[in-house]
């Protein structure tokens, strides 16, 4: 050893703004981002309650009720596990009733059904509306952890995809 010693290296890149993270994390998500969820969501369950749902629309439903439970179980907004879980064995009794051996038949609605779905959808659309842009990344990164864990695949949705499920 010559004595020299090791060049000192920052822990915290000098370009890190910190100030604009945390607005960013703490900022509401943008309007039209949400709406466009919240209107994918609605024509899902319009097409469920009408019986000609596609497979894709009725995992869009599932996708947000798992986003919808992490929320819950993060406290952001709570007292609504009760109303999820009831959307939760309607969506398991639908699918259950609709996917056969040989692909998806469109199953029809029990009235118990179509109330929880129905509940679910504007409670999630109230849920939404109370995020933050953080809170809301980390439920669906929680949603889509919880999803892989247990061996279910995630569906990604492109934004032609949405189109044509909201027209």
């Amino acid at each position: 050893m010559n004595g020299a010693h090791k060049p000192r290296r920052l822990r915290w890149p000098a370009t890190t703004n910190t100030l604009a993270l945390a607005l960013d994390g703490a900022a509401k998500p943008v309007y039209g981002d949400i709406h466009k969820i919240l209107q994918i969501m609605t024509a899902a369950f319009k097409a469920l309650r009408q019986g000609v749902a596609t497979e894709l629309q009725w995992s869009v439903l599932a996708g947000g009720l798992d986003v919808s439970k992490a929320i819950e179980c993060h406290g952001v907004v709570r007292g609504l596990s009760g109303h999820l879980a009831a959307a939760e064995i309607a969506l398991q009794h639908i699918y259950n009733r609709a996917k056969l051996a040989d692909g998806w038949r469109p199953a029809v609605l029990y009235f118990n059904e179509l109330d929880a779905i129905d509940t679910f959808v504007t409670l999630h659309a109230y849920q939404f509306k109370q995020l933050s842009g953080g809170e809301l990344r980390r439920a669906i990164a929680s949603a889509t952890g919880q999803i892989r864990s247990n061996g279910g695949k995630v569906n990604l949705v492109d934004s032609a995809a949405m189109e044509r499920m909201a027209a």
